[in-house]
C-alpha cells in the first residue's frame, strides 16, 4: 500500500503548493525556536518541500469541477446535436426516398444513438459522481466494434476522442480514476501525495505521545498544512456541487432554429 493512502483527500496542484509552502514556513519557525526534528521526519519534510517545488515548476492551470462539468456537458450536448442533425437531414423519406448512401448514413447515426445515447442526455443534470458513471458507460459503448465503425463512417472520431478525454478528466478530478503516468503534472501531484503520506506516517511514529506538549506541537505544525488544505478542498467541492445543482436547475436555453 502506498503512503498516500493514509491521506484523507487528494489535493489539487494549487492545494499541494499551498500546503507545501505552509509546511516550509512551519519548519523554519520550528528551527528558529531550536526545535530539532528527528532525522526521518526531517527527511520526509524535505521530500514534501521538493515535491512542492516540482509542482510549482510545472505551472499550468487547475480547472474547477464546475468548469470541467460545464465543458463535458457542452461536448456531450454537441455530440448529441450532431447525431440529431444527421437524423433530421434524412427524415421525411416517405416523401423523398433516401438513396442507398443516405440510408446508410442515417442508419449509422441511429445505431450510434441507440447504443450510446438511447436515454438522451438528461444525465448531465445528475450529481457529478452519477454523471461520471453514465459518461463511462457512454465511452464503453463507443468502444464496441460496430459503433466505432459507424462513428468513423460518420466522420465523428475527433468528437468521440474529445468525449473520451473529458470523461478521463472528469474521473481524475473526482478522484475515482487514477492519473495517467505519462502526464508529468499528474505524476508530480502523485509524488507530492506520496511524500506527504510518508511524512504523516513518520510524524505519528515519532511524535505519538499525547502527554508531551512538544509532540503535540510538532504534529500540529507538520500535519496541519495538509489538513487545512484538505478541509478547504472539501468545502470547495461542496460549493462546486451547489453551483452545479443551481446551474442544472436553470431552464435550458432554446436551441437555434
Amino acid at each position: 500500500m502506498t503512503k498516500s493512502a493514509f491521506l484523507a483527500r487528494r489535493l489539487t496542484p494549487s492545494g499541494c503548493i499551498i500546503a507545501g509552502t505552509k509546511l516550509t514556513a512551519h519548519r523554519e519557525a520550528l528551527k528558529s525556536k531550536k526545535i530539532k526534528l528527528s532525522a526521518k521526519v526531517d527527511a520526509a519534510v524535505q521530500s514534501v518541500i521538493a515535491a512542492t517545488e516540482a509542482i510549482g515548476a510545472l505551472g499550468g492551470t487547475d480547472a474547477s469541477m464546475v468548469a470541467i462539468d460545464r465543458g463535458a456537458d457542452r461536448c456531450i450536448g454537441a455530440f448529441n446535436g450532431q447525431l440529431d442533425a444527421i437524423e433530421r437531414a434524412f427524415d421525411h423519406d416517405g416523401i423523398l426516398p433516401l438513396t442507398e448512401d443516405e440510408a446508410a448514413r442515417r442508419g449509422d447515426a441511429l445505431l450510434v444513438r441507440s447504443e450510446v445515447l438511447s436515454a438522451g442526455i438528461d444525465f448531465v443534470r445528475l450529481v457529478h459522481s452519477q454523471q461520471w458513471v453514465r459518461m463511462s458507460a457512454m465511452i464503453k459503448a463507443l468502444e464496441r466494434k460496430d459503433v466505432k465503425a459507424a462513428v468513423e463512417r460518420l466522420g465523428l472520431s475527433p468528437e468521440v476522442g474529445r468525449l473520451r478525454r473529458w470523461t478521463e478528466l472528469y474521473g481524475q478530478k473526482l478522484g475515482v480514476t487514477e492519473a495517467k503516468s505519462a502526464d508529468p503534472a499528474l505524476k508530480a501531484v502523485e509524488a507530492w501525495h506520496e511524500a506527504y503520506g510518508t511524512l504523516m506516517v513518520q510524524v505519528h511514529a515519532e511524535y505519538d505521545d499525547d502527554r508531551d506538549e512538544t509532540h503535540a506541537l510538532l504534529r500540529d505544525r507538520l500535519l496541519s498544512p495538509y489538513e487545512d488544505a484538505a478541509e478547504e478542498a472539501r468545502r470547495a467541492e461542496q460549493r462546486s456541487r451547489a453551483a452545479s445543482a443551481r446551474k442544472k436547475a436553470e431552464p435550458n436555453e432554446p436551441e437555434p432554429i
